[in-house]
């Protein structure tokens, strides 16, 4: 299995509309079996995007690695696996009330999805062994 994304991914993330970042980050941690964030001690970082507060998350480590500078250049990257991903980090980002942002990119914010929306997309998704984006 491999942990890095192909280099023409990689290149074309800047570029990826929300939805093609949601694509890309669902299709990926479901072939990895892991989620990274950025960690400040035992708990992933949080930031405010728009007055709300959310939850920066990426499918590989080359991804975290890049977005900890400046603010977060003291933070490491970390990973849990996709299933403590699903039960516990969205069980309890919902009840807080953060919103997940898949992939923040250096210039702008990554794609906003309500914790509820993502882990019914990824139950739906482990179930069916296929996803799709629904409105």
């Amino acid at each position: 299995m491999r942990y890095e994304p192909y280099e023409d991914e990689y290149v074309a993330v800047p570029t990826m509309t929300d939805e093609e970042l949601l694509e890309y980050f669902l299709y990926r941690i479901l072939e990895t079996d892991e989620v990274w964030g950025l960690k400040d001690g035992p708990q992933w970082i949080t930031r405010e995007i728009n007055g709300r507060e959310s939850l920066p998350v990426w499918p590989f480590k080359r991804f975290a690695d890049e977005a900890a500078v400046a603010e977060w250049q003291n933070l490491k990257p970390s990973a849990d696996s996709i299933e403590y991903f699903i039960y516990q980090t969205l069980n309890k980002k919902a009840m807080q009330g953060v919103t997940i942002e898949i992939m923040p990119r250096q210039s702008e914010a990554g794609c906003l999805i309500s914790p509820q929306r993502l882990l019914t997309i990824l139950e739906g998704t482990m179930h069916s062994a296929e996803y799709v984006l629904e409105d």
